[in-house]
């Protein structure tokens, strides 16, 4: 403690060269949980708006999906009959919000000027709500959902690009056709009830929707699904509901998948935002090193007198390295705080506007405002790196002092 008071001390003494180092180390803490908390706002985006988008958190199929469904295309095989106690059962697990039925489908969309190739399912209407609260949806007046939370009969959600390709709108009325695993066509006239704006380019142009009765009815499977997809309360819940998923999946026979597992790009893009903070944090926390280094130096040798006199009245080598270390810490604390408030200052400033605007990702079709989202974490992190750094760079000079002898440093001019 003395020596740090001591440090606190010799700082104030040189003003100038301390708030120099005291803005290198406060700025590169800033630069660091700016840059941090902007990944973290688009990795916390990409993750919402793929689970918000259709995908939910879990999806649970029939034992063998996964090695079946591209090889042997039965179909059949691959629904879930009887599903409603499997759905209760899945409801009741702790931290699940709903669980969705949706059995899918591929077909021909037979509009007024075209026709465009869909991929869509059929589901509850509440839920499938639910589920594109990141998505935008034009609709009629009067909606498309019932009392009771089902689609009315006969409605359809079309992504907007399908939209255009088959000349839809609103309230037009198109077919659908589609091939029922039996391996007979067949063909249902709907209402088109809403238009949806998802983020995905490619998703718009294939994305249809339509009750699960109206889907069971074209595929002629009444009482089938081939999904069910679980939501949950919080993403954080995913690893603590995980084993009571897997449990309930291995009694009634099915199989599951989390969300990150079937939109692998998630964890591509959170490894690409990694490497890049460790550029930066690399390229930051080397400025911070040569900055002490080179501010200490150039304090040292102004005061190599005044060290050398501490020593002629008894100061040891290893009491002056302890002295210099001591200043080096004071300069990342104090580094560290003020770096928190200016961050937490601009953090709020950007938020309160709005976020930053920025154009649509490739592939995708709208922009987005860029937010900070600071977190606990990151800054406990970012200041224990660069209280290491502060103090392992006062070192140099420390073992400089201590080297030189009190005789040469009486005579130092």
């Amino acid at each position: 403690m003395p020596y740090l008071a001591l440090g606190i001390r010799n700082l104030i003494k040189h003003k100038r060269k301390t708030i120099l180092t005291l803005l290198t180390v406060s700025l590169g803490f800033v630069c660091l949980l700016l840059s941090k908390g902007y990944a973290n706002y688009c990795l916390w985006g990409l993750r919402e708006s793929i689970i918000n988008g259709g995908v939910g958190h879990y999806q649970i199929r029939a034992q063998g999906y996964a090695e079946r469904s591209d090889n042997d295309g039965d179909d059949v095989a691959l629904l879930i009959r009887d599903y409603r106690k499997m759905l209760r059962d899945f409801s009741l697990v702790p931290g699940v919000q709903f669980v969705a039925p949706r059995l899918s489908f591929t077909g021909l969309l037979s509009g007024r000027e075209s026709s465009a190739v869909v991929v869509g399912h059929g589901g509850w209407a509440r839920e499938e709500d639910k589920l594109m609260a990141f998505s935008t949806v034009e609709r009629d007046r009067g909606g498309d959902a019932g009392p009771n939370g089902r689609a009315v009969a006969n409605g359809i959600l079309l992504g907007r690009g399908v939209a255009n390709l088959a000349g839809l709108a609103v309230g037009d009325e198109c077919v659908l056709s589609a091939v029922m695993p039996s391996g007979a066509v067949n063909a249902t006239d709907f209402t088109v009830t809403g238009l949806v704006s998802t983020q995905l380019e490619e998703m718009e142009n294939s994305f249809a929707c339509v009750s699960l009765e109206d889907a069971q009815a074209l595929l002629g499977e009444p009482n089938a699904i081939d999904s069910l997809i679980v939501m949950l309360a919080d993403t954080d819940a995913v690893g603590a509901t995980e084993g009571r998923i897997r449990e309930l999946c291995g009694k009634h026979g099915l199989e599951y998948r989390t969300w990150n597992e079937i939109v692998p790009y998630y964890e591509g893009a959170r490894e690409f935002y990694s490497s890049a903070m460790n550029v930066s944090l690399v390229v930051i926390l080397s400025i911070v090193v040569l900055s002490v280094i080179n501010t200490m130096l150039m304090s040292l040798y102004d005061r190599i007198r005044e060290i050398g006199s501490m020593r002629a009245i008894g100061m040891t080598s290893s009491q002056t390295t302890r002295m210099i270390g001591a200043e080096g810490l004071a300069i990342g604390l104090a580094g560290c705080l003020l770096g928190v408030l200016l961050a937490l200052a601009v953090a709020f400033a950007v938020n309160a506007a709005g976020g930053i605007p920025l154009p649509p990702p490739p592939g995708n079709t709208r922009a987005y405002r860029g937010m900070i989202l600071l977190e606990l974490s990151d800054t406990a992190l970012y200041a224990g790196l660069l209280l290491l750094v502060s103090i392992g760079s006062s070192l140099v000079p420390a073992r400089k002092a201590a080297r030189i002898s009190i005789s040469d440093t009486l005579r130092w001019i």
